[in-house]
């Protein structure tokens, strides 16, 4: 009897710590960590000090009281931010809590209340070959949920990058990247263009070690290239701007200009923001417009943009025009990694 009664009390030990450990180390899909935990991850739109906006971006929730964690690079050069998370509530960013621009990581105070936070991995811990999932927000589309494995964990000196083939494009800096027990491993960063699937994501331990600080959005430093991590900052670049003026030289009917496409995969659906500044320094008015044109890589196209300003420049007898100011901002893109096409395609269509 007491033979079988201790391999009854073995056989239930057995059971629980295998039960135990099954719980522990659950694993969740995909969809899984998306349905429980997109919710948590903003969009970010800073704004200059006319309340226009500069840039798009992502971040997360990572406490209770509505601090996120985001990219330093998203919201340098801004004087303010709103926020809203897919289920649609909005909020602004208050003030700057610690931030590393060397990093490019920062945490911020907001104005949302009552949303639930992300766990917190340990990115020590990580292995190359695990699973990962990154949620974010590229070219606006809010939620955007891709999946991946850890590809590398480079070292340089005491900095630790972790590299993942999680798709990162514009607009997707600041989110997180999760592990499959759905806690947050890393800051998706920056994608290297040329080679396949070079993206990369900042440790999550390092966000307990910035710099504290109680900065506002003005004050940031505006130095968020690491000298460790060189990323593409912009692989879309404006030239040749041309103004339509009428006879008088004052009034604007339109602008022509060229964007040049310097990575290496074809770029479509750049959302571009124009901002009109009169002669006095004055914002008088503004507008936006997506090219749905593809741009092939390391070519250039030609665009015309139609909108009319009066007095955007004034003539004084015996002077030269005081001119305003044209600001042409690059909001976002996408870019097609998938595609292989070229300019001999053109010949094929």
């Amino acid at each position: 009897m007491k033979i079988k009664h201790i391999h009854k009390i073995v056989f239930f030990i057995i059971l629980i710590l295998f039960t135990t450990k099954g719980l522990t180390h659950a694993e969740l899909t995909t969809s899984q960590i998306a349905k429980k935990y997109s919710s948590s991850v903003v969009t970010i739109i800073a704004l200059d000090e006319n309340d226009q906006p500069l840039s798009l971006g992502s971040g997360f929730i990572i406490n209770e009281k509505g601090d996120i964690a985001t990219n330093h690079h998203v919201l340098e050069g801004s004087t303010k931010a709103i926020i809203k998370t897919t289920k649609g509530d909005k909020g602004a960013i208050l003030n700057v809590i610690s931030y590393d621009p060397e990093l490019d990581l920062l945490i911020a105070k907001t104005s949302l209340k009552n949303i639930k936070p992300l766990p917190f991995g340990d990115s020590d811990t990580i292995t190359v070959g695990e699973d990962i999932v990154a949620i974010g927000n590229p070219a606006g589309l809010e939620g955007t949920v891709s999946k991946g494995i850890i590809s590398g964990i480079r070292k340089i000196e005491d900095y630790k990058f972790i590299q993942i083939t999680a798709p990162i494009s514009p607009g997707s800096s600041g989110g997180p990247v999760f592990n499959l027990a759905g806690k947050v491993i890393g800051i998706a960063t920056a994608y290297l263009d040329y080679g396949q699937s070079l993206n990369f994501a900042m440790p999550i331990n390092y966000l307990r070690n910035l710099k504290v600080s109680n900065l506002s959005l003005a004050s940031l430093p505006k130095k968020s290239k690491s000298k460790y991590l060189k990323k593409d900052d912009s692989l879309v670049q404006i030239f040749d701007v041309h103004q339509n003026l009428d006879l008088a030289g004052v009034n604007l009917f339109g602008l022509d200009f060229a964007i040049k496409n310097i990575s290496n995969y074809p770029i479509s659906n750049i959302l571009l923001f124009f901002v009109y500044i009169n002669y006095k320094g004055e914002v008088v008015s503004y507008s936006s417009e997506k090219l749905k044109k593809t741009i092939l890589p390391q070519l250039a196209l030609q665009f015309h943009h139609k909108h009319y300003v009066k007095y955007l420049q004034k003539f004084i007898a015996g002077t030269n025009n005081l001119e305003g100011k044209i600001e042409i901002r690059i909001l976002d893109y996408e870019i097609d990694r998938a595609s292989e096409s070229s300019p001999t395609d053109l010949f094929f269509k």
